[in-house]
């Protein structure tokens, strides 16, 4: 260990995201930033009554600390950005805040969700935390994942979280509301699969949605890994860096069965652990679903 105190505490590897021309999108809803690699618009998702998911109205992230000068401007005049939601714990937010005074006229509004320290993994602290995290799931990083998304979808105050969530987007009635965590998979992942589950998307859509940040964060396992490397600490934690970095369909599938196991089904678990009721469910469709694909 003591080679890890060599690394200084506030390491951490760049991205190497690309400069945006313009405003960019894909197939998936992808935004093209120069800062925040996984950014996306969940619009023109099929969802309830053969009608789609508004575009520009629904966006998910990982952590907006590096957003440039540029990216700030896209959010606020391309998309008209109203509400943002934090899904990060307090100690995440005060590490890395963020750009409030980048984006004037946004409320922010914090919906911490359990965050994977309990389990002996976190995404704070640098390089360290990043060793800490490792070594706890090195032995079977996927099933440590699978207990993680199981706990934060049966965990009270991460339900607290997302039902408040929920009531943000609510409470946003024009413009865009931005929901991110810390690299935009695993909590904001759970909070779009329970949107797009309220909005009438299909599982296949949903999975399609949540998989598509393995996409985006390509990039950030390899500078991990090579950080790793370059201090001699690489060899067999790689493995369980491409493991719990990656959107994995037997993660989400982990929460889903929980659900079901708990509360009967995902009809059940937002209504009676979210507070989602028809009226609530009724609003939302109301307010982001239209006819029109391209809408």
């Amino acid at each position: 260990m003591a080679m890890v105190d060599t690394v200084p505490d506030d390491f951490s590897p760049s991205l190497g995201i690309a400069d945006a021309e313009g405003l960019e999108k894909e197939s998936d809803g992808h935004i093209e930033l120069e800062g925040l690699p996984n950014t996306r618009d969940i619009g023109g998702i099929r969802a309830a009554d053969g009608r789609y998911v508004k575009h520009a109205r629904l966006l998910r992230s990982g952590a907006l600390a590096g957003a440039t000068e540029r990216d700030l401007e896209v959010l606020l005049d391309d998309f008209d950005v109203r509400t943002v939601i934090d899904l990060r714990t307090e100690e995440e937010r005060r590490e890395k805040p963020d750009p409030e005074d980048g984006l004037e006229g946004v409320r922010f509004d914090d919906a911490p969700v359990l965050n994977t320290s309990t389990l002996g993994v976190t995404r704070e602290g640098g390089i360290k935390g990043a060793l800490k995290m490792l070594r706890a799931v090195q032995d079977d990083p996927a099933q440590i994942m699978m207990d993680i998304y199981e706990r934060m979808v049966l965990d009270e105050a991460s339900q607290r979280g997302f039902a408040s969530f929920f009531d943000d987007v609510l409470d946003t009635p024009d413009g865009a509301v931005l929901w991110h965590c810390t690299i935009g998979k695993d909590r904001a992942g759970l909070a779009a699969m329970l949107l797009l589950h309220v909005l009438g998307a299909s599982h296949e859509d949903i999975l399609r949605d949540y998989e598509a940040t393995n996409r985006y964060v390509a990039s950030r396992t390899e500078d991990i890994m090579d950080a790793l490397a370059t201090y001699h600490l690489a060899g067999k934690l790689d493995k369980s860096i491409q493991v719990i970095n990656a959107a994995d369909p037997r993660f989400l599938q982990a929460a889903l069965d929980a659900i079901d196991r708990e509360f009967g089904g995902l009809d059940a678990y937002v209504e009676k652990a979210l507070g989602i009721t028809d009226e609530k469910r009724d609003a939302l469709r109301a307010r982001y679903l239209t006819a029109d694909p391209r809408g």
